[in-house]
């Protein structure tokens, strides 16, 4: 490789770095990471899991007494744990999605026993057939570990968007993946291909809309001639737990498949999914309305799908405000009761849960969770967000809400709210995610309460569709752009019908102004009249929407998961040479004095600078998009008889299946000609391993015990996550586990090269010493987090200043209790109130201390001199 591309490899990576430092200013990073399965209870009912994924920690509750969760343990594991499921009373799998890996806890030792490493985003796990099956979300993979030994078995690569809930029929021989972006089969006719924009009903004066793509279904036989790839449009995949073969495939389901339960006694499976209307063209026609929410069965027999729509009988012009109160936005998670006769739905958007009759759809009672927002009440910045459900047979449905970070107790009986609880004893959330993320989410800022803006930007992300929102009854709208570099302004004229466009992920736009893909909104805080032209609603205050914008402002994107863990570009990848990509991008010219980083440039992947439509060989104008998230964008195919998961891939309308059709153009003119194949494929490897503005080594993390510590891979690792750590903008590095047996954890130092405690009672320690305690029977996990979380994250959780090893343990204060109970208790409670007062006990009973200085656990009462234990539960205060 040539000496002047590292130079100018050098100069991308500073960009990068300083984008990420930009990024991670803060100690708390916001990943808006997707819950799947947060909340389980253990196979015997007697304790609940929860992830708190702000906290990247697995909570456990005692909920013998299922209407007083006691949390009884706070386990450290991944960075954005998303899913958790018990094997048993004491062993659970944490998905952790940042991380890309399993956290395999222990509870009575409270530390991650093992980390089992999947890429990319993985969601949900399940086992089944003594086998644990997880879902790999941006790989479309299911990926396959022995429970016992933990070997990986397996990576089923599967044909769909996105797979990540998972669910298991009755006698564990098949499991089910319901692919969340699956798309709904339609795709896009080519504007040179496409018929005239219909100009009925168009306001006055208007001059003729451009020439625009139209959206079609791929079997509609009008397009047969066109569409010569088909699209299965496969919603949910079964796989056998034997053989790990996939069996089948089921398509028809819904467009974002978010949770599926299987019925018990039938077998048959249910999918909660919404199921978008962008085959209807125009924001006028779809204000309001522009998806369906519904929950949808699979007769397990015959495949046959039968759809229930959550909110039947709305119109969209004539819904009442009893619609609005009763309505069921963005379901997510499913609860079957033991009979199979009904289950209950988690409506994300309108934070309530509906009971369901299963055989006929009917709803027969929503249980609204936040107080404040009763009916059509709306109060986004104290929205719950409903994401998890775990029903105990015969009492009480536990419901996680994703934005409170709490849990919600539900009496089965009464069918409401008795107690809502924080899911831990810490929430590092910030007060500006707080304050603004509700309006993302909040579905009753809309005119009927059925839609919100992440009904497509689904967790702020792509729904992997294109819409057509223009307006015939719109105005034309101009934007003066200055291309200082060509001594150039341009002056866009937009039209109001400007045809389909592809869904823009809500993520890394802090700086990216102006947005959308004709840049045609100056800023964020300019959306606010979406409020009301597309979601229906009256639309938003000024504080609203800055508190809005502010939120998504901090969102960022994860890792690339194409680059090396230590942040270099492979060599290799996707029939091209990154590196020499990179080259390509910067250097080469495809035109006198033009390169791809004249437009698109690094470290983002644009200038921000709208081109005119003649340059771009278009009918409109639009803005450079920036390329962070291209690697996301792949699985669509344009080849004659050749089967597509996607129907839209890159540019504003979806047009191009890959960037090497892209860069075939005739505009870039020699990158365009036959022999310049090679340019092309490099540059597509480079973007597709394009850096994000997060290191590759955030989350990664190993399990470190005394049989694997010496391994050269482990050891490898361990240093590989101390070089980006002494970096100072790749991560931090923390350890977590047990020294001595006591639970502990360590922040790296890169400056003395070594270890700080989480107390002041221990001195800093070495990575040979570190070595020492597990070679003598200790647990570490060492793990890459985000720059400025360290702290946090490994040694002060709540930044006080005072360590986590230092927090004095509170002192127990038992009032009262009778013989079948049992002691919880955390180190930052200042006091406890005993649950189930029977009788008081006598003055000579003491408790012991032998326990103390263990976050959460169980602790013993004794009546001394005799020798009989006996339990109490006890409540903080």
């Amino acid at each position: 490789m040539p000496m002047k591309p590292f130079n100018h490899l050098s100069i991308l990576l500073a960009g990068c770095l300083a984008l990420a430092a930009t990024a991670q200013a803060q100690s708390f990073v916001n990943f808006e990471a997707r819950q799947t399965s947060p909340v389980r209870l253990s196979p015997d009912g007697s304790r609940l899991f929860a992830v708190n994924t702000p906290d990247a920690r697995v909570s456990v509750f005692d909920v013998s007494s299922p209407f007083n969760p006691i949390l009884i343990a706070e386990i450290p594991v991944g960075v954005d744990p998303v899913s958790v499921n018990p094997l048993n009373n004491d062993e659970a799998w944490v998905v952790n999605e940042v991380s890309d890996s399993v956290s395999i806890v222990s509870v009575s030792r409270r530390v991650v026993t093992d980390t089992l490493y999947v890429k990319d985003e993985p969601a949900d796990v399940v086992f089944a057939n003594g086998r644990a099956f997880v879902t790999a979300a941006r790989k479309n993979q299911i990926v396959v570990f022995d429970i016992a030994t933990r070997a990986l078995l397996a990576s089923i690569p599967v044909f769909g968007e996105n797979p990540r809930a998972l669910a298991v029929n009755t006698n564990g021989t098949r499991v089910y993946a319901a692919f969340a972006l699956s798309g709904n089969r339609t795709t896009l006719i080519p504007p040179d291909l496409a018929p005239p924009q219909p100009t009925a009903g168009m306001s006055a004066g208007l001059p003729p809309p451009p020439q625009v793509g139209l959206i079609v279904d791929a079997t509609d036989p009008a397009w047969s001639g066109v569409i010569q790839y088909t699209m299965p449009d496969n919603d949910v995949v079964e796989i056998d737990t034997a053989s790990l073969a996939v069996t089948r495939y089921f398509p028809r389901v819904g467009t974002v498949n978010m949770g599926i339960a299987v019925r018990p006694n039938s077998g048959d499976l249910y999918v909660a999914n919404q199921d978008a209307r962008n085959l209807t063209r125009f924001e006028p026609v779809l204000n309001g309305f522009f998806v369906t929410n519904q929950v949808s069965r699979i007769n397990i027999t015959s495949g046959a799908v039968t759809r229930f729509d959550l909110n039947a009988g709305f119109h969209p012009t004539t819904f009442t405000l009893e619609n609005k109160t009763n309505a069921l936005a963005q379901p997510v998670a499913m609860a079957f009761g033991p009979s199979g006769s009904f289950y209950y739905v988690a409506a994300f958007g309108s934070d309530r849960v509906a009971r369901v009759d299963a055989n006929s759809g009917a709803i027969s009672a929503r249980i609204d969770l936040c107080p404040t927002a009763p009916g059509s009440v709306a109060d986004p910045r104290n929205k719950r967000g409903p994401r998890g459900l775990a029903i105990r047979p015969g009492s009480a449905l536990y419901v996680l809400n994703r934005l409170a970070n709490t849990i919600s107790v539900v009496s089965l009986g009464t069918e409401s709210v008795v107690r809502e609880i924080p899911i831990g004893s810490h929430d590092p959330t910030p007060a500006v995610i707080r304050n603004g993320r509700g309006f993302l989410y909040d579905a009753k800022v809309s005119g009927n309460g059925t839609v919100s803006c992440a009904s497509c930007h689904i967790d702020s992300d792509m729904d992997m569709l294109a819409w057509d929102l223009g307006d015939p009854q719109g105005t034309l709208a101009t934007n003066v752009t200055v291309l200082p570099q060509f001594a150039f302004t341009n002056t866009s004229v937009f039209h109001p019908m400007k045809g389909p466009m592809t869904t823009q992920t809500l993520r890394g736009l802090k700086g990216m102004d102006p947005l959308h893909w004709r840049g045609d909104r100056s800023n964020f805080f300019h959306f606010i009249g979406a409020f009301s032209s597309l979601l229906g609603g009256p639309g938003l205050s000024g504080s609203d929407m800055r508190d809005y914008t502010n939120y998504i402002n901090t969102i960022v994107f994860q890792a690339n998961p194409n680059l090396n863990l230590d942040r270099t570009y492979p060599t290799a990848f996707a029939g091209g040479n990154p590196r020499a990509g990179f080259t390509n991008f910067t250097v080469t010219q495809y035109a006198p004095g033009l390169s791809c980083n004249t437009c698109h440039a690094l470290p983002t992947g644009t200038a921000r600078f709208i081109i005119p439509a003649a340059a771009l060989e278009e009918s409109q104008d639009f803005k450079i998009p920036h390329l962070r998230n291209m690697y996301q964008k792949i699985h669509f195919t344009r080849t004659p008889g050749a089967q597509s998961i996607g129907g839209f891939g890159f540019v504003h309308d979806g047009m191009d299946p890959d960037l090497i059709t892209f860069l075939s153009r005739p505009v870039f003119q020699t990158f365009s000609q036959p022999a310049a194949a090679g340019i092309r494929s490099n540059i597509n490897a480079f973007v597709m391993c394009l850096d994000t503005g997060i290191a590759p080594s955030v989350g990664y993390a190993r399990t470190l015990v005394a049989t694997n510590v010496n391994t050269a891979s482990l050891s490898n690792d361990w240093t590989l996550l101390e070089t980006q750590a002494t970096a100072l903008t790749n991560c931090n590095l923390i350890v977590k586990g047990t020294v001595d047996g006591q639970l502990r954890g360590f922040v790296y130092q890169p400056a003395f090269n070594n270890y700080r405690p989480n107390t002041t009672n221990l001195p800093a320690m070495t990575r040979t010493q570190l070595r020492a305690k597990i070679l003598a029977g200790d647990t570490l996990t060492v793990m890459g987090v985000p720059i400025g979380s360290g702290t946090r994250l490994g040694i002060d959780r709540n930044e006080d200043g005072v360590l986590d090893g230092d927090t004095p343990v509170p002192a127990l204060r038992i009032l009262a209790g009778n013989n079948a109970a049992v002691v919880a208790w955390s180190t930052n409670a200042s006091n406890f109130l005993l649950e189930a007062a029977a009788t008081i006990p006598p003055a000579s009973w003491k408790a012991e201390t032998s326990l103390r200085g263990r976050v959460g656990g169980e602790f013993t009462v004794t009546n001394s001199p005799a020798t009989t234990n006996r339990f109490f539960r006890l409540r903080e205060l």
